[in-house]
């Protein structure tokens, strides 16, 4: 399997065996938050449904996923991070056998773990919800959002989210250092409310334009030294931390006199 997820994602999609006393139960990735009642959301009605969940807006070099699967369009495919899950009307269907034997058969080539796999055995059998019960990071900043969902539901996701789900690898989750999403800042509010309100941010943070360009001179300085006898090249970079570059400097040529920013912002 390719993909950023662990094996614990698979978990969902045991639920109706996991928990049989229960007949529905509403699942919740773990990067998202919470900003209004969930009240609504509960009590949605899901009765000829295994699930409710909202359209997955996918990057546009991953269109193709949904075809790939047999789903007839792109909009047929769910995002998994917020699951109502019929868990009675599952059981009696035997979804989970069938999720788990859909991955065990294609599993070098799902792209997303259990989410496919769900999308798969559960088409034409999931309610679609309205953004805001799912404004995920794609929702957020993906223009095409409004071709998903149509131009006033998605504004009235952006503006007044009800679940906000920083899904994605990495620097997508706010807890990345390097994190720029939307509402980032609302996790640390909640997260200073938690028994953990200290937070070690993950990654590392960018560096500068003038570390950038620190790095480069002395890559580049000690490129030139290796080379042997092209000391000129190498104090020529070296200036190039305080002063515009000669014309010519030993085996970096330019067309003419540029400023130290210039020089090595071409060389990043």
């Amino acid at each position: 399997m390719i993909g950023f997820t662990g094996k614990a994602t698979w978990y969902r999609a045991l639920a109706p065996e996991l928990l049989p006393g229960m007949d529905r139960v509403l699942f919740l990735d773990c990067d998202l938050l919470a900003l209004d009642s969930l009240q609504s959301l509960w009590e949605t009605d899901v009765s000829n449904h295994f699930v409710a969940a909202v359209t997955n807006v996918f990057q546009l070099d991953h269109l193709h996923r949904p075809a790939e699967l047999g789903l007839d369009m792109p909009q047929r495919y769910f995002n998994a991070g917020v699951l109502l899950m019929n868990l009675d009307l599952m059981r009696r269907e035997q979804c989970a056998n069938a999720v788990l034997e859909y991955g065990r058969v294609n599993r070098q080539d799902l792209m997303f773990r259990d989410q496919d796999a769900l999308n798969v055995v559960l088409a034409e059998r999931w309610r679609a919800l309205h953004p805001r019960w799912n404004c995920m990071n794609s929702v957020m900043g993906f223009p095409w959002s409004v071709y998903v969902f149509g131009r006033e539901a998605t504004d009235e996701a952006r503006r007044n989210p009800a679940i906000r789900h920083f899904e994605g690898p990495g620097l997508n989750k706010p807890w990345h250092v390097q994190c720029d999403q939307p509402l980032r800042e609302v996790y640390f509010e909640h997260r200073s409310q938690t028994p953990w309100p200290t937070v070690q941010l993950d990654g590392k943070r960018r560096q500068s334009v003038r570390q950038r360009g620190t790095h480069t001179v002395s890559r580049l300085r000690n490129r030139a030294r290796r080379l042997g006898g092209w000391r000129k090249s190498a104090d020529a970079c070296e200036r190039a931390q305080h002063v515009a570059v000669p014309e010519r400097c030993g085996v970096l040529h330019v067309v003419s006199p540029i400023s130290a920013t210039d020089f090595l912002g071409s060389h990043l």
